[in-house]
């Protein structure tokens, strides 16, 4: 994984076609991962989350979809950026 100087993984555009059952089971899978208390909103931290359980299902790895979303959440540039100015407020 390539990452910057940051310490912020390097991120590929990649266009992606979803359908509405997509987007309804990406709706789904916020609601469950905000019951556990951690948001992730955008449908590109939902579809990044996504792919890393399912990584780890194929791969018969146990997973933390809570510890997964964090990771996630801290990976993005965005977030990160909108946490580290919250302090100067």
């Amino acid at each position: 994984m390539s990452t910057s100087d940051e310490g912020i993984p390097k991120r590929i555009v990649r266009t992606i076609t979803l359908t509405e059952e997509d987007l309804f089971l990406l709706d789904g899978i916020e609601r469950i991962l905000s019951k556990s208390g951690q948001r992730v909103k955008t449908d590109s931290k939902l579809i990044r989350t996504a792919i890393q359980v399912a990584h780890d299902s194929l791969h018969g790895k146990e997973y933390d979809v809570k510890q997964i979303a964090e990771k996630v959440v801290q990976e993005d540039g965005r977030s990160l950026s909108k946490m580290l100015s919250k302090p100067g407020k």
